[in-house]
C-alpha cells in the first residue's frame, strides 16, 4: 500500500508497505501540506522491508548502537553503494551513497519512525530544495501582518521562544526549527509539528493550559527543577545521584512533545511571505552578507545526519562519496535570500 505527500514545487514522498506507526507519523508531519498533486515530481521513496542483508564492512558495533546517550552511536554498514545506518531505537535504514531524483530508503520493519523522519529525510529534503532554488535553514519563523520574522541559531539558542512570542502576539506559524527561505528571500510554509520543552513553556505560560492541565505542568515542572538543582551538587553521587538522573531524564520526557499548530489554537500561514526581519541568534557582530551565508550554512550541518554522523563512516568505509557535497549551491541560495530581506540583524 502507497501513501503519498507532495511538498512544494516539485517533491513527492512516498511511504511503500510502511507499518501503522510510520504511517501515523508521517501523516502528522506531512499531511498538513495538502492533497496529492498531479505530474512528475522527485521522489523520495520509504520502502519498508523484513530485513536488511548483513554486511561485514562496519563502522562501529552493535552494543555501542543501543547506546542512547553515548556520542556518534550508530553503527554503518557499507554494502555496495549503500550505507546501512542503525539507531539505539532499533532498526536499521539503507542509504544511498549516489543520490538522484528518485531516491529508495528501504528500512527494517522495527525501525523507530522518529528516526526515518526526523532523522534521514531532513538531510534529503535539504538536498532536493537547491533544484527548487530554495534552502532548508535551521531556523524558526512566524508571519505577523503578512511579514516573516525569522529566528535562525544553534541548538537551544532561543528560535522557539522567538517564535512564540510572535504567535503570542497573534502571528501565523511559518516553521520550528526546520524553515524553508527561497533565493528571493520569501519564507514558505513548512507546518510541522512544533518542538516544545519545559523551558519554553516557563518562557510562555500562555500555552500552557493549551497544552497541559496547568496542575500536571507545576507538578512534573516542579519535580524537573529539583532533580537538576540536586545533580549540581558536588555531594551528591552514587545510588542517591542515579535516582536523580532518573527524575530529571523521565520529567523532562514528559514535558518535551511535539504539537500541531492547530492544537494550541495557533494559526498557520498558507503562502510564501517576505521577511521583515531575519534574527540570527549568535554574539558576533559586523559579519558580511557572503561570511553570513557561510556560518549559516554550517548550522545546517550541525543537524545534518549525513554530515554529522555518516561522512566519517563513509569516508573510512568508501572513501569520497557524491552524497557530501560542499554546499556552495546552498550558500549562493543563503546569500541571495538574506539580500532580499529587509533587516538582518545579529544578536541574543
Amino acid at each position: 500500500m502507497l501513501s503519498e505527500y507532495c511538498l512544494f514545487d516539485n517533491l513527492r514522498v512516498i511511504l511503500d508497505g510502511a507499518n501503522d506507526s510510520v504511517k501515523k507519523h508521517f501523516d502528522a508531519e506531512l499531511l498538513p501540506f495538502g492533497k496529492n498533486k498531479k505530474g512528475e515530481r522527485n521522489k523520495i521513496t520509504f520502502k519498508e522491508i523484513k530485513s536488511l542483508p548483513v554486511s561485514n564492512n562496519t563502522a562501529g558495533s552493535d552494543k555501542r548502537a543501543t547506546l542512547k546517550f553515548v556520542n556518534s552511536a550508530p553503527k554503518f554498514e557499507l554494502d555496495g553503494d549503500r550505507m546501512y545506518a542503525k539507531h539505539y531505537q532499533g532498526g536499521r535504514a539503507a542509504i544511498p551513497l549516489k543520490l538522484s531524483k528518485n531516491i529508495v530508503i528501504e528500512y527494517e520493519h522495527n525501525t523507530s519512525p522518529a528516526f526515518l523522519f526526523n532523522t534521514i529525510f531532513p538531510p534529503l529534503l535539504r538536498r532536493h530544495l537547491s533544484t527548487e532554488n530554495k534552502t532548508l535553514l535551521h531556523a524558526s519563523s512566524a508571519a505577523i501582518n503578512g511579514k516573516a520574522y525569522v529566528y535562525c541559531g544553534w541548538s537551544h539558542s532561543g528560535k522557539t521562544n522567538g517564535l512564540l512570542k510572535c504567535l503570542e502576539e497573534g502571528g501565523e506559524y511559518l516553521g520550528d526549527d526546520k524553515v524553508i527561505m527561497d533565493k528571493n528571500g520569501k519564507i514558505h510554509p513548512y507546518p510541522l509539528r512544533i518542538n516544545l520543552f519545559g523551558y519554553n513553556f516557563d518562557a510562555n505560560p500562555w500555552l500552557i493550559e493549551r497544552a497541559y492541565s496547568p496542575i500536571r505542568f507545576r507538578w512534573l515542572n516542579w519535580w524537573n527543577k529539583r532533580a537538576n538543582n540536586a545533580l549540581e551538587k558536588p555531594w551528591n553521587k552514587g545510588p542517591l545521584r542515579g535516582s536523580w538522573e532518573s527524575i530529571a531524564y523521565i520529567t523532562k520526557t514528559k514535558l518535551h512533545s511535539r504539537y500541531r499548530p492547530a492544537d494550541l489554537a495557533i494559526d498557520s500561514a498558507e503562502k510564501a511571505t517576505e521577511v521583515e526581519e531575519f534574527k540570527i541568534l549568535m554574539d558576533t557582530e559586523n559579519v558580511d552578507i557572503e561570511k553570513l551565508a557561510y556560518r549559516l550554512r554550517s548550522v545546517n550541518d550541525e543537524e545534518d545526519y549525513f554530515y554529522k554522523k555518516m561522512k566519517a563512516a563513509v569516508d573510512f568505509l568508501y572513501g569520497p562519496s557524491d552524497l557530501y557535497t560542499d554546499g556552495m549551491e546552498e550558500e549562493k541560495i543563503i546569500e541571495k535570500g538574506l539580500s532580499k530581506c529587509k533587516k538582518v540583524t545579529i544578536g541574543k
